[in-house]
């Protein structure tokens, strides 16, 4: 009885430019495209980008002043 194989089909990722940074994530702004700004995206798409990132910053500041107030009030 022989063995027949099957080959599977495998997703191949085509890389859509050679990025120039040294890091292996650009999560974290150290190259092009860092904090979902690319170069060429609308001022409309870049303006959303950066009031969701201080929307979220305002966010865990105050979260952590209320959890801080909090705690303060439980211990005094």
């Amino acid at each position: 009885m022989s063995k027949e194989l099957k080959t599977l089909p495998v997703v191949t990722r085509e890389q859509k430019t050679k990025e120039s940074c040294s890091t292996k994530g650009c999560g974290t702004g150290a190259c092009a495209g860092g904090f979902g700004i690319r170069a060429g995206s609308e001022k409309s798409v870049v303006y959303r980008n950066i009031l969701t990132y201080l929307l979220i910053g305002i966010v865990m500041l105050l979260t952590a002043y209320i959890t801080l107030n909090i705690i303060t009030s439980i211990l005094d």
